[in-house]
């Protein structure tokens, strides 16, 4: 009887030490495929893995939603860039209208058809970020009524690798994950996440108050 104790005891140990956790599972998932986005492979070391549970009804970690606001926040770069050309254009409009000189006719002729290019550049940019929030209203509009459950989970992955001149630094990747730890939902890099912090919601929304009130107050 003690024999048969003793052997069960040593089976739910060496059942519970098979018991892979979820930030094990994670790292298994992760690592081989950020290895491979490494320019050497070899130097990587891991830091940290912080785990977080993404719910359904939760917009801040939703991977739909950041993909969307990164696609948002490019389109909104380029359009302020547009934007910049126009008014560096119609500022030396001005100053070829002022001078009222002939000498500055081929100038001013060159700086009308920048003008125009630039306005078309800048109302094509508009009017993507405008479709871009068009298409992706019915998800917004689904988070009205999900239901608070576990749909994944948000993994921020330390590590520390060489960059191209070789020298070892500290970085930090975004990766979800599905809730089983199947499969990679999104990646967002470093660069993506410098870019959502730094890019302003509230900017964009006054830019374009009137027609977003059109999308989403539209029957």
């Amino acid at each position: 009887m003690k024999k048969i104790f003793l052997l069960s005891i040593s089976i739910a140990l060496m059942a519970s030490c098979s018991v892979k956790t979820n930030e094990e599972k994670a790292r298994e998932l992760i690592e081989p495929e950020f290895k491979a986005y490494l320019i050497n492979p070899e130097s990587y070391e891991f830091a940290k893995l912080q785990l977080d549970s993404c719910y359904s009804d939760d917009v801040q970690r939703s991977p739909l939603i950041i993909l969307f606001s990164l696609k948002a926040a490019k389109l909104y770069n380029e359009y302020k860039g547009y934007v910049e050309e126009v008014d560096n254009a119609k500022s030396a409009s001005d100053f070829y209208s002022s001078t009222g000189s002939s000498m500055f006719k081929q100038d001013a002729a060159k700086n009308k058809a920048n003008l125009e290019k630039a306005q078309r550049k800048a109302d094509d940019a508009k009017q993507k970020i405008l479709q871009l929030y068009k298409d992706n209203k019915p998800m917004f509009e689904s988070f009205k009524n999900r239901k608070h459950e576990l749909a994944g989970w948000a993994a921020t992955l330390a590590y520390r690798a060489e960059t191209a001149g070789g020298m070892k630094t500290m970085g930090t990747i975004l990766y979800f994950l599905d809730k089983d730890f199947k499969e990679i939902v999104a990646c967002i890099t470093e660069e993506d996440q410098e870019l959502l912090h730094s890019a302003d919601p509230n900017e964009l929304k006054y830019e374009f108050e009137e027609e977003f009130k059109e999308i989403f107050d539209a029957e």
